[in-house]
């Protein structure tokens, strides 16, 4: 794990150390069955380890933290990374809904340019699903509804942290590329209705691909 700045003395440690590693886990940087060592965190975040502990608390409350002889990243079954899926497909497809109306010039423009280096075949799967994942916290963001970005939040289960691979063919890829700029489309025409659609069939054909990966009708 890369060493952060110290954080800020306006904002609560707790909140701090719960976004480092909730980010931390749900981008793989810390895979399922890792061990999470409260004086480790503390030295990382350069904290106590009161806020670590109320952190990790909030984390089991999520379902992204166990407690088994100490604290555990959960290794979420196949069935219940589907079951998180599925409820996405309705966060989404609001959140883009709502964002038809209130997106601005700047966030399309960003979401343009995130299209774009995804659609370099050069990138790395990695940097792919970082960027894929910063192009729907964009759509989120200008839905500008608190609601929907908490629930975002909570289904927001990446199938890269399963411990069988999950491996988009070129066809796939070339998909979620035509959904994407469906999707920009759509919002920069104001279009909810087509956006809603869009952004539902786009969660929708990640489930297809998560369940034929792991053999799940």
């Amino acid at each position: 794990m890369s060493t952060p700045p110290p954080p800020s003395r306006t904002v609560d440690r707790a909140d701090v150390v719960h976004e480092r590693l909730r980010d931390a886990i749900l981008s793989a940087e810390l895979r399922p069955n890792h061990r999470l060592v409260e004086k480790e965190i503390a030295d990382w975040l350069e904290v106590s380890r009161t806020p670590v502990r109320e952190a990790l608390f909030r984390l089991v409350q999520e379902g992204l933290v166990v407690q088994r002889k100490g604290w555990v990243v959960r290794d979420h079954t196949p069935t219940e990374i589907l079951e998180m899926i599925e409820a996405r497909s309705g966060v989404e497809a609001h959140a883009a809904y709502l964002a038809a109306q209130r997106i601005t010039a700047p966030q399309l423009a960003r979401m343009e340019e995130l299209i774009e280096t995804m659609e370099d075949d050069s990138i790395s799967r990695l940097k792919l699903n970082e960027l894929n994942n910063v192009f729907h916290d964009i759509i989120t963001e200008a839905s500008t509804n608190t609601v929907v970005a908490q629930l975002h939040r909570r289904t927001k289960i990446n199938y890269w942290n399963l411990n069988q691979p999950v491996v988009f063919t070129p066809a796939d890829d070339e998909i979620v590329n035509t959904q994407h700029r469906q999707l920009v489309t759509a919002l920069r025409d104001g279009d909810g209705e087509t956006a809603a659609r869009v952004a539902r069939q786009h969660v929708e054909n990640t489930a297809r691909i998560i369940r034929a990966a792991l053999g799940i009708k």
